[in-house]
């Protein structure tokens, strides 16, 4: 499965919260757009600087209307620890456990895929940006264009 291309829809993954609870990503975002981050590991240091990178989005207001959800494989400790290391009640940090896959994400080499995706309030995909190398999949301004026309 590849990951979804600009103006496709996202797949509906089920997602863990930090406390166990089970759900999926549609109902998460509800009806509003996204900036969804996965990441590579609960550990991966770059994704974590990366997913600090759009906490600091979302608290400067550059994320608009749009919610912000980062995605570690895992277990609810791994979200849990996570969102500590986040710190910010902007940001919802949910585990896939292994549906990283599901939205397109596999492994190559044994290295989990990673990536960045906004979504409009339908969950269309209007920014798209994977990486197998956790250097390439996020990019700060590739997400405030994204946001900045289309993201209601």
């Amino acid at each position: 499965m590849t990951a979804p291309a600009v103006g496709t829809t996202m797949p509906d993954i089920h997602l863990i919260a930090p406390d166990g609870r089970e759900s999926l990503l549609a109902t998460l975002l509800g009806n509003e757009g996204a900036v969804v981050f996965f990441m590579r590991a609960a550990s991966c240091p770059i994704c974590l600087v990366h997913a600090a990178a759009a906490v600091r989005l979302a608290e400067a207001g550059e994320l608009g209307a749009a919610r912000l959800v980062v995605i570690t494989p895992g277990d609810a400790s791994d979200a849990a620890a996570v969102a500590k290391r986040l710190k910010s009640p902007l940001v919802t940090v949910a585990a896939s456990g292994t549906a990283h896959a599901n939205a397109g994400l596999g492994s190559t080499l044994l290295i989990q895929h990673s990536g960045t995706f906004v979504l409009d309030a339908a969950g269309a995909v209007l920014h798209a940006q994977t990486s197998v190398l956790p250097t390439g999949n996020f990019s700060a301004d590739a997400v405030r264009e994204a946001l900045g026309t289309r993201v209601s």
